[in-house]
């Protein structure tokens, strides 16, 4: 194929394809329809390609940030229990003392 058409050139293939039957430019129409159907869906699948990467590493992100709120929830609770506790033990002191303090009016 001569890529270097001169515009006479192109004129009189432009016409010849222009002469031909309805037929072949059906046919044209439908391969280039085609053509640029495959490039579209090439596009869209390279897009949602994409987005699945990007959500997987964001839901990767997501987790590892769950991971850790879990973990410093857990050292909360041991702290919260371990306050619980002492707190319980001070409350009897108090309640102990008390008695006795009431017992000695």
């Amino acid at each position: 194929m001569n890529t270097n058409m001169s515009p006479n050139d192109f004129i009189n293939a432009v016409d010849h394809a222009a002469g031909m039957n309805d037929r072949w430019l059906f046919l044209a129409a439908f391969c280039l329809l085609l053509i640029g159907c495959g490039v579209v869906i090439y596009w869209l699948v390279r897009q949602l390609q994409s987005v699945i990467a990007d959500h997987k590493e964001l839901r990767n992100e997501h987790h590892a940030a769950l991971a850790a709120i879990i973990e410093k929830q857990g050292e909360t609770t041991m702290k919260l229990a371990v306050c619980l506790d002492r707190n319980s033990e001070a409350l009897r002191e108090c309640a102990f003392e008390l008695r006795r303090f009431q017992e000695r009016k």
